[in-house]
Formats: C-alpha cells, sequence, structure tokens
C-alpha cells in the first residue's frame, strides 16, 4: 500500500553501484530510511539534486510495518525546498544541520510538534536572502530544537553574574564541582540567542567569533544530554565561512 510522505531529506549513503540508502525526516512516519536507485545518468541526478540535504520532496512510499527500508516512488521537489545551489552559505548550513538532525533523530516515530518546527525552518531558510541571517540561522535552530527534544534550557534564574550549569541546564549563583559551565559574556550571548527568533536573527549581535564559540556550546550541550556530535564532518567548513 502506497502512502503520500512529506520528506526532509538528511543523509545519502552509497551502498554499491546499483544503491544508496537515504535517511529523512517524513512528516507522516518520523525517521525513515529509503532505498535508492544509484547512477550517474540524468534521472540519478536529477534524484539526488531532489534528496540534497535539507531539501523537502514528496513522493510515494510502500509503506510495510515489517521493512526498516522503504521504497518511495514518483519523487518531486516540495514548494518550500531550498534551492542549495543559489548560496554556499546556505549550502553548508544545510550539510552541517542534516547532519545534525540524522544524529539526534536516529531512532524518532512521527512527532506533529516537531515536524511542523522543522518543515517551517525548512521553509524559513530557503526564502531567507539576508546573509546576517543566513550566517546565525543554524545557531536559533538548534537552540528552539533543544525544546522539542526535550531538553530546552532553564532560563529563569538568570542575573548578571549567575553561571550556566550546562549539565543541568539551569542558572545558578556559584559554578559547579565540574567544568561545564558558562559564564560572564557567555552567559550573555545564551541570552541573546535565546531571545531571538528568524525573524530578528539579522539582529543577533554575534560576529564569526562569537557565533563559532556559541555554536560550540550547543553542541556540547547536545553531547551532553543527548547524543554525541563528535562525529560531525562538515563543521570545520562552516566555521570558515
Amino acid at each position: 500500500m502506497y502512502t503520500h510522505l512529506d520528506c526532509i531529506a538528511l543523509r545519502t549513503v552509497k551502498v554499491s553501484d546499483s544503491k544508496n540508502l537515504l535517511s529523512a525526516w517524513s512528516r507522516q512516519l518520523g525517521r525513515v530510511t529509503f532505498s535508492m536507485p544509484a547512477g550517474t545518468g540524468r534521472e540519478a541526478r536529477r534524484r539526488m539534486a531532489l534528496t540534497a540535504p535539507m531539501c523537502v520532496f514528496e513522493g510515494e512510499c510502500d509503506v510495510k510495518p515489517d521493512r526498516e527500508i522503504l521504497s518511495i516512488r514518483d519523487l518531486k521537489a516540495a514548494p518550500d525546498s531550498l534551492a542549495l545551489t543559489s548560496s554556499m552559505l546556505k549550502t553548508f548550513t544545510a550539510i552541517f544541520l542534516a547532519e545534525v538532525l540524522d544524529i539526534l533523530l536516529k531512532r524518532s516515530e512521527a512527532d506533529a510538534r516537531l515536524s511542523d518546527f522543522l518543515f517551517d525552518s525548512v521553509r524559513v531558510f530557503a526564502k531567507e536572502t539576508d546573509q546576517k541571517a543566513i550566517a546565525a540561522f543554524h545557531l536559533i535552530f538548534l537552540y528552539q530544537l533543544t525544546h522539542y527534544a526535550g531538553i530546552g534550557p532553564q532560563l529563569e534564574g538568570w542575573h548578571r553574574g549567575s553561571i550556566f550549569d550546562i549539565r543541568d541546564g539551569r542558572f545558578r549563583n556559584s559554578a559547579p564541582l565540574h567544568q561545564d559551565f558558562l559564564q560572564g559574556k557567555e552567559c550573555v550571548a545564551l541570552m541573546a540567542l535565546s531571545r531571538s527568533s528568524y525573524a530578528t536573527a539579522s539582529m543577533l549581535p554575534f560576529n564569526r567569533t562569537v557565533r563559532n564559540r556559541v555554536l560550540d556550546y550547543i553542541m556540547q550541550y547536545y553531547t551532553i544530554h543527548l547524543a554525541s556530535l563528535a562525529s560531525i564532518k562538515s563543521l570545520d567548513i562552516l566555521r570558515e565561512i
């Protein structure tokens, strides 16, 4: 039985000369893996373009409960899909975020709230043209994602001079007995990020050095609370652009 799926492409892995495996997030099923024909012809190039990292695509899937790897047909781009060739910064940001989601959503069932957030975020990112907003997008996305992942930090106790305990995910008045904490300007940056949205991304007062430092804190937070992100391969490239 074929079911219509709306998907966000995450990662494609070549398993043989004739087959690829595509991991994706679907609105209807959650995390899914598709078997896709490999090749170098026109149709293969079209499929690769449709399923590039963070691109949104539609298709008809042969859903069978006893199968972990599914088949999909009639692929087409969704209206809100990314045009990755339009911006190198967008392309590498998408590759990075797809790598992160591929790890964080490893075993996830359908989740309407999470799906709304993911699809809405991709739509905003696809339409964004302001370079400052594009440069800050991944930080705002990853911060907001913590709340949908059930690990959102508690920021109610913040005041000048307080310490953010990364392990506890909350502010405290004194440093903990471990080294996983933020203080001073680091806490100010965290609060600035927490108050930002996609609509105000261009006004986030972070230069590249600060963006990279804040990204390190976010990666550390996810690693402590959810899953290690140490294997992300695109991080070094993203830092440089």
